[in-house]
């Protein structure tokens, strides 16, 4: 039986972001492209790519951090965690947990094909209960 992978339920394409930008422009861009995270390129070779999501925007926000001023790259978490589209949606749920992140990069080796996050591992839930509960009759 086919069990249910990170490929299947992957929802979000990638979205990159420049570490350069202000927090403020980032919260823009993904107003007006309907994302809740970016992935943030590295601004030299040796270093890892980060995210930024709109809870941390808005955590910061909170913390009355001028996010006009503070740039991407200054705020993004890094490294990045990633699982590949191959893995059981069982093992993204529990890096999510186990690494206190609502959001995973997807990545085949070569390049970083998008992201997962809590919500797509939920909207998957119903499909594998299925499958579970399919094994049994």
């Amino acid at each position: 039986m086919k069990r249910l992978k990170v490929r299947d339920v992957i929802a979000q394409e990638v979205a990159t972001i420049d570490p350069s930008l202000s927090l403020l422009d980032a919260a823009k861009r993904m107003v007006e492209a309907g994302i809740d995270a970016f992935i943030v390129s590295p601004l030299e070779k040796d270093e890892p790519f980060g995210i930024i999501t709109q809870r941390d925007v808005v955590d910061l926000f909170a913390d009355e951090v001028d996010i006009g001023k503070v740039t991407v790259g200054e705020v993004a978490n890094k490294p990045l965690f990633i699982v590949s589209p191959g893995m059981p949606i069982l093992y993204a749920a529990k890096l999510f947990r186990k690494g206190g992140v609502n959001h995973l990069a997807v990545f085949n080796g070569q390049e970083i094909l998008g992201i997962i996050s809590c919500s797509d591992v939920l909207n998957g839930l119903p499909n594998l209960m299925e499958q579970i509960y399919s094994e049994f009759d």
